[in-house]
């Protein structure tokens, strides 16, 4: 679930980004999800969420204009890593794949 939750945060994320929709939708939308993310979860949406979060707090205090916050969001949106774990299963080849941010 939680991949698919970080993918779906990059994706509203971008929306913001371009314009699609305004920070406060962005915001109605994120902070719920954010908050139903459980400390489980993987350390790649468990670090993304915590990087919007500050953001959105640092921009919430007046350190940055809007402007400034969308290109300091930017990146979480743009940059996503992804690596191949594998996974040994007798005689099998599968492979899962993990995402985390750096």
């Amino acid at each position: 679930m939680t991949r698919e939750m970080d993918l779906e945060i990059r994706d509203w994320l971008g929306h913001y980004l371009d314009e699609d929709i305004s920070l406060r939708q962005f915001e109605e939308w994120f902070i719920p999800a954010a908050w139903g993310i459980p400390r489980t979860a993987n350390q790649g949406t468990l670090g993304l969420v915590g990087e919007i979060e500050l953001r959105l707090a640092e921009f919430s205090n007046g350190h940055w204009t809007e402007p400034e916050l969308r290109t300091k969001l930017e990146p979480l949106a743009t940059f996503y890593k992804t690596e191949v774990v594998s996974e040994h299963v007798h005689n099998s080849g599968n492979y899962s794949f993990q995402s985390s941010l750096t």
